[in-house]
């Protein structure tokens, strides 16, 4: 691959009075080829990493479609239109589903395209391109988006159809254009975006350069809502946490059905294919836009200067729901109804945005996009660390971030959730004297069994006492690798951080505490999908490390249940041996009611050995995760 190229483009343009035009889907068009140094581009000088356009269903276009082929609806305003990659013709199958759903099945199209347009590598596992076309008139408006995620999942999960049949977007208001393309041959290979009748006035587009994923069809972008340059670098955690909540999920819409939704995440998907189907559900679960994204990517709330009190607590409440999926990101993202851009807590993709006299919105990664000589621009801007913009084509206006926070922060009655449930260790200390630990009179003991060196105690934990920071060594790492190290080593040194090699993530929070927080809650989380006070119900605490006077206190509150699990093993049995009896220990616990479980080594001994923190702790966390307690 030629790597000469910058990180994805992503942006959309926007009439703000909601006028829909083919000129805004031309402007979308040349915006994305503008940004095609930004994306990566194969061997052959013509296979690309991914582009793609988001639109509004042009019904002028569809409208002659169905006539000149004499196809019937009950009215063009019912029309919902599915895109899908074929790799086989299975669209029998699909019309199985269909006739089990509220929809009627008017027929299928073809949609042109033109090989040529495309590299040699993406015309090898190119599939066959279908626009399906679907009457919902028995189904109420407000409903249609759900029945048509519904009748999707139904789709997606059947063993037959997985491999071989990806719903590109299924929905009643917008519609996706992509592939596995370079930006400049979007239109050529779907030559149909240049006829007029293509209107809409909204047009969300990316260029990709693929960091955590290879490039295929499937993964090019804008996905069903949502676009991304960025990488996010928490994704093993978010996965993790979203599959751990999955039996937790609750929603009326949805009643019996919602086992549709898991598995909501496939870890074999790209990071921005993830977000964007938990940012879909969160939306079909009456989210706002706005709402879904500042909960799935926080600003820096706990250390932005001047934030708004009200502003601090909605995001406070969020972190009790959803894990913050961590950038760096830049986000463009549509529902249709609205349309947006989001950047995360780091601030290090480019978003900028034009707004002309004549309400026309131009964001994107860069300024230039579209050539707007002659237009009397009305403000410039760009968009900061944690900040958002929002165009309502409802309401024909452009809402900036501190608008958004006064009414995300005002919809629901977050202060008094959090001052009626919410504990914070910090106020539970103060009222307990803090006492010094014994003395440990089989200390050195214990530093053998855990492995501490005399560097370690004396040049490292020596220096960190006396200075409160850790000592600083030459550059560069020259200590073998574990398996090959002559001495044995403790687990811990088997593991690295993983993270998308771009754009290395915040690791030190005294030095970038402005974009880094250790603030976390103990406690079970619940169902996300619905905003309740007992989400609150957790205790606080500033730092996942913790002093021995603190887990004491944590140990004897009695607002959250607690239970302690020693993680030591007779000499008698096998470490695998020992680490099941703790695990089926933690079930046990867990179905007793318990909400926080303290996992001790302390009461090692002679004849009692311990198993390593790090093999124990996540031992447990996916021994109850497979078993959905996991909370």
């Amino acid at each position: 691959m030629n790597l000469d190229f910058s990180s994805c483009g992503v942006g959309f343009v926007c009439d703000i009075k909601n006028r829909e035009t083919h000129q805004i889907v031309k402007w979308g068009i040349e915006a994305v080829k503008n940004l095609t140094h930004r994306g990566a581009i194969g061997g052959d000088g013509k296979t690309g990493d991914g582009a793609g356009i988001l639109i509004h269903i042009p019904k002028k276009f569809f409208i002659d479609y169905l006539n000149q082929n004499s196809l019937e609806i009950s009215d063009i305003n019912n029309l919902a239109v599915g895109v899908i990659f074929f790799y086989k013709d299975l669209r029998s199958f699909v019309e199985e589903y269909i006739k089990k759903s509220p929809f009627k099945l008017i027929g299928w199209r073809e949609v042109p395209v033109d090989p040529s347009a495309v590299g040699e590598s993406a015309l090898e596992v190119m599939p066959k391109i279908f626009h399906l076309l679907l009457d919902a008139e028995k189904v109420e408006k407000n409903k249609r988006e759900l029945e048509l995620y519904i009748l999707r999942r139904f789709i997606e999960k059947d063993p037959t159809l997985e491999e071989d049949v990806y719903i590109v977007s299924l929905s009643s208001k917008t519609l996706v254009y992509k592939g596995m393309l370079v930006a400049p041959q979007l239109d050529k290979f779907y030559p149909e975006l240049t006829d007029e009748r293509i209107e809409s006035s909204i047009c969300l587009f990316h260029q990709r350069y693929s960091t955590n994923t290879f490039p295929n069809w499937k993964l090019a972008q804008p996905f069903r809502y949502l676009a991304h340059n960025g990488e996010i670098n928490t994704l093993q955690g978010n996965r993790n946490w979203i599959l751990a909540l999955e039996n937790e999920l609750q929603h009326e819409l949805f009643g019996k059905k919602i086992d549709l939704v898991k598995p909501l995440i496939s870890f074999e998907e790209s990071d921005s294919a993830s977000i964007d189907r938990v940012f879909e559900l969160l939306c079909l679960t009456g989210y706002s836009t706005a709402h879904a994204i500042n909960m799935l990517i926080p600003p820096a709330w706990e250390s932005v200067p001047d934030m708004p009190e009200e502003a601090r607590l909605f995001f406070e409440f969020q972190t009790f729901m959803m894990q913050p999926w961590d950038g760096p990101a830049a986000i463009a993202f549509t529902d249709g109804e609205t349309i947006g851009a989001h950047l995360d807590r780091n601030g290090l993709r480019p978003c900028r945005y034009i707004i002309t006299e004549d309400g026309i919105i131009v964001l994107g990664s860069e300024v230039g996009m579209i050539d707007l000589t002659g237009r009397k621009i009305k403000e410039k801007g760009r968009l900061g660390p944690g900040d958002s913009i929002l165009v309502d084509l409802n309401k024909k206006v452009v809402k900036k971030t501190e608008e958004i926070l006064n009414e995300l922060s005002h919809s629901k009655p977050y202060r008094d959730w959090i001052e009626k449930n919410l504990v914070r260790l910090s106020h539970l200390i103060k009222k307990n004297k803090i006492l010094a630990p014994p003395e440990d009179k089989e200390r050195i003991k214990k530093q053998i069994v855990f492995g501490y060196s005399k560097e370690e105690l004396k040049n490292i934990l020596a220096y960190m006492a006396n200075e409160g920071k850790e000592l600083t060594f030459a550059a560069g790492n020259d200590t073998p690798i574990p398996p090959l190290a002559e001495k044995p080593v403790l687990l811990f040194k088997y593991f690295k951080q993983r993270f998308a090699q771009v754009t290395n993530p915040a690791i030190d929070p005294i030095r970038e505490k402005s974009i880094m927080s250790l603030y976390m809650t103990l406690g079970a989380k619940g169902n996300f999908l619905k905003e309740t006070e007992e989400h609150a119900k957790k205790l606080q605490i500033n730092s996942p490390i913790l002093l021995p006077h603190e887990i004491s206190v944590i140990e004897s509150q009695s607002y959250l249940k607690v239970a302690k699990i020693p993680i030591v093993y007779s000499k008698s049995i096998s470490l695998e041996e020992g680490l099941n009896l703790v695990c089926q220990k933690a079930k046990k616990v867990v179905n007793a009611g318990t909400k926080i479980i303290i996992l001790t080594d302390k009461n090692v001994s002679k004849d009692k050995l311990p198993i390593p923190s790090l093999l124990a702790v996540s031992g447990v966390f996916h021994y109850l995760l497979k078993r959905g307690l996991a909370t």
